[in-house]
């Protein structure tokens, strides 16, 4: 596999407009399950119980799994059977205890029920993370920005921000400002100057050395068209923040764009081969200096704020380009309806989208 293929394979996940971006493959792999998930069951309003599953994947792809109570000494590597994990539910057994647990996987934590005869109790699960020490604390806290290259001569800012929680592990954010995307990061961990974390939602893992103020490392993906060492991703201290672009619209121009345009693109997952409707939103608004904006949204992805970074108006006819996914609109306007196509990754690829206001 070469570099080129790897970094296609990579947008799929890298940039939140996954399905719009051409010939990108999403991450194969369901998240894995491996290792401790803790959680707290309670009891009574007075009570709670904590609980650890320590899940293991056999050579066969099947889990096992035993269950401990830091808080109850004789709940200790008690038997698990029945572990089934498809990436996003949790289904297992307890037979010593009559007791049953079925979970869906959102943002990085297992949200379900534990069932026991005459009791159903809510259970979260959350991959455990020992307190972080007050060194990795000050290390660490604050923002780190990095760019990645997810195509040839494309590059896509990322960044984390890191800070201590409630209950003393590290906890943090991972997010493309450029498009207003975030998501949690999990399994935070700081060893030997090492950096690790996990992005759950993106099913990537990221390990890097920490020197100073940056951070050298890689992001790695399961998907088998993204190289096995990963992606060169080096990051440095500080807030990276998303980049406007000023378009060079007449007053007129704007006047008949200004508003929110909505509509719906029909694309096709790249898994599945199943025909999607995506919504897309292209806004075009001013700021505090007056100065004439645009964007683009895809609510269903989270991605809000994409720039428009080109955009002309003339005899009706709007042409709005977006750099960062390599797209370009053109439609006709009649009433408060712009009738186009979307283009995106090069001639041939053309896909039609009726906006309206």
């Amino acid at each position: 596999m070469n570099r080129r293929t790897g970094m296609n394979a990579l947008r799929g996940w890298v940039i939140a407009l996954a399905l719009l971006l051409p010939g990108m493959t999403l991450a194969a792999a369901p998240p894995e399950l491996a290792g401790v998930w803790q959680g707290k069951l309670a009891v009574d309003p007075k009570t709670s119980l904590a609980v650890e599953f320590t899940f293991t994947k056999g050579a066969n792809g099947a889990y096992t799994a035993v269950l401990n109570s830091p808080d109850n000494p004789d709940l200790k590597n008690t038997a698990v059977s029945g572990v089934s994990w498809d990436g996003s539910s949790l289904k297992l057994q307890v037979p010593s205890l009559s007791g049953s647990y079925t979970g869906t996987l959102k943002s990085g934590k297992i949200g379900g029920q534990w069932t026991q005869p005459g009791s159903t109790l809510v259970l979260e699960l959350a991959p455990f993370q020992k307190q972080a020490a007050a060194t990795t604390v000050k290390a660490l806290t604050g923002s780190w920005n990095g760019t990645l290259m997810v195509a040839a001569g494309v590059t896509q800012n990322v960044m984390i921000t890191i800070k201590q929680g409630a209950d003393g592990a590290l906890e943090g954010t991972f997010s493309i400002p450029d498009q207003g995307f975030s998501t949690p990061a999990a399994s935070i961990t700081f060893e030997n100057s090492e950096l690790s974390f996990k992005v759950p939602r993106a099913n990537i893992e990221y390990k890097g050395k920490l020197a100073g103020n940056q951070v050298t490392g890689k992001l790695k993906s399961p998907s088998p068209q993204i190289p096995p060492d990963g992606l060169a991703l080096n990051l440095q201290r500080g807030e990276y923040k998303a980049k406007t672009a000023a378009l060079k619209l007449s007053a007129e121009a704007f006047a008949a764009l200004k508003g929110n345009w909505k509509g719906a693109l029909e694309v096709t997952n790249p898994q599945s081969g199943q025909k999607v409707q995506l919504p897309l939103v292209i806004r075009f608004e001013t700021n505090d200096k007056g100065e004439y904006l645009g964007y683009m949204d895809s609510p269903m992805q989270g991605a809000k704020g994409v720039a428009v970074t080109e955009a002309s108006f003339a005899d009706g006819k709007l042409v709005a380009k977006i750099a960062l996914v390599q797209g370009e609109f053109n439609g006709t306007l009649t009433g408060n309806t712009l009738s186009g196509e979307w283009a995106q990754g090069g001639a041939g690829r053309k896909t039609p989208l009726t906006l309206t206001r």
